[in-house]
């Protein structure tokens, strides 16, 4: 599995990893949600990843939208609790050929359902890798999020060039300039950009963001993408919080 690059900007050192593999499905043996084969003979991998400060718990369940009754029960728990600044590998199992809907919610270890829990949808397809990435929209520890985004498995990078991804927590701006590329794109919160390939890591590659009822753009910031571990050819998802890079591991 994908190893973290670093953690939250006030942690020093190397984030220690905790990776489990879930040897179970969605807690059903009901197959998938159009009624299919009861062998659960699809599969997708899901890595869990806390940047929330506090200790979580990941539920999945079949289906869109569930219900907060249906989806936060203990049969549905497949993560927890997992610790700020680590992730956890999951595997979902279904049966049939189709596509397959789920609900994925997430709650305060401690609090559980005394604070308003977080959920989102994703479409799952056999064979595929998605990160699940709770997050908190805001200071306060309570405003939980959570989004679901597939893996970038693009081994299209070249071999002496760097790709990047960035997922945001808040509306940002990034703006980049390297030997083969330059260009900016904005980013809104909860979402990730496309693969940004850099000549060097050590290449501009600056982050600004808005923040107040104002709307006020702070000044952009250098990020520093050359971390431990970064080999060229390769894909890293970079979590940021305005303009600090909470959390990078590979694609």
């Amino acid at each position: 599995m994908s190893q973290p690059l670093w953690g939250f900007a006030l942690n020093l050192g190397i984030i220690l990893t905790l990776a489990a593999c879930g040897g179970g499905g969605s807690g059903s043996d009901s197959g998938d949600a159009s009624g299919g084969s009861n062998q659960l003979d699809r599969q997708a991998r899901m890595t869990f990843v806390n940047t929330a400060r506090e200790q979580v718990n990941v539920f999945v369940q079949n289906g869109s939208d569930a219900s907060t009754a249906s989806l936060f029960t203990t049969g549905n728990m497949q993560g927890g609790p997992i610790s700020d600044s680590t992730h956890r590998e999951y595997v979902h199992r279904w049966g049939g050929s189709s596509a397959q809907p789920v609900s994925i919610g997430i709650w305060d270890t401690k609090y559980q359902l005394e604070e308003e829990p977080a959920q989102t949808n994703a479409l799952l397809n056999n064979g595929e890798d998605w990160w699940t990435i709770v997050w908190l929209d805001g200071e306060t520890t309570n405003s939980f999020r959570v989004s679901a985004i597939r893996r970038d498995n693009d081994d299209d990078v070249p071999d002496d060039q760097y790709g990047f991804r960035v997922f945001t927590n808040t509306d940002i701006k990034i703006e980049y300039q390297s030997a083969t590329a330059t260009g900016s794109t904005n980013v809104a919160a909860g979402k990730v950009s496309s693969t940004i390939l850099m000549a060097s890591c050590g290449d501009q590659f600056e982050i600004s963001a808005t923040k107040g009822q104002d709307g006020e753009v702070v000044a952009p910031q250098q990020l520093d993408l050359c971390l431990p571990n970064l080999e060229p050819g390769d894909t890293y998802l970079l979590i940021t919080s305005d303009d600090a890079i909470l959390y990078a591991v590979e694609e």
